[in-house]
């Protein structure tokens, strides 16, 4: 097998592999007297098929199933031998494909980029540290409940800390704007969530 390696574009190559044609012929030679013997054609005792009818009837076919099978081993060879690292599929493309002479295809393909490695010896790095207080505690304690916590429904008057469930409409200057408006919306009171200045009417 000979194998060539084209550098088309960053990292694109091409790689042009040559096939003996004697690989081809004993593979597809190899098929043809193993299917002469399972294959069951009328007129013929099991396994007393002339190679020549398995040829004529069904060449094509085997030499096209031993064609992809070595195009994928020789590929997968090659690749290995020049030590390349392709980052997809190859693209294969046949340049001379005759019965009885050496096959060639070429696989294009992308191949992963080479990475060196910076010195970082003498980068300087600061390390970040944080102080968690008591209070900090606390308040994330007490924020957790908050979001955790059961809402009931109680009779009185609405308070800060109440969460309400509202229909509302904003204006500006009398006219309704666009995104001022929503219905069963829940709002707990003191929370500021809403925007500033906005009043009941």
């Amino acid at each position: 097998m000979q194998v060539s390696v084209e550098t088309t574009s960053g990292l694109e190559r091409q790689v042009t592999i040559t096939v003996p044609a004697e690989r081809i012929d004993q593979d597809v030679n190899k098929q043809v007297q193993q299917q002469a013997r399972s294959r069951r054609l009328d007129g013929f005792r099991p396994g007393k098929v002339p190679t020549s009818v398995i040829k004529r009837m069904f060449g094509k076919a085997i030499r096209s199933d031993v064609l992809s099978q070595v195009v994928q081993e020789s590929f997968y060879k090659a690749v290995d031998q020049e030590k390349l690292m392709p980052a997809g599929m190859p693209n294969i493309e046949f340049r001379k494909d005759v019965e009885g002479e050496d096959l060639e295809f070429v696989a294009t393909f992308e191949v992963y980029p080479e990475i060196e490695l910076a010195d970082y010896s003498s980068v300087e790095v600061e390390k970040l540290s944080a102080e968690i207080k008591e209070e900090d505690l606390d308040e994330m304690i007490n924020t957790l409940r908050k979001q955790q916590g059961d809402w009931e429904v109680v009779e009185r008057a609405a308070a800060d800390g109440d969460r309400l469930n509202i229909n509302f409409e904003g204006f500006i200057d009398g006219e309704a704007f666009d995104g001022g408006r929503a219905e069963a919306m829940d709002l707990v009171l003191g929370s500021g969530s809403m925007i500033p200045g906005l009043n009941r009417v």
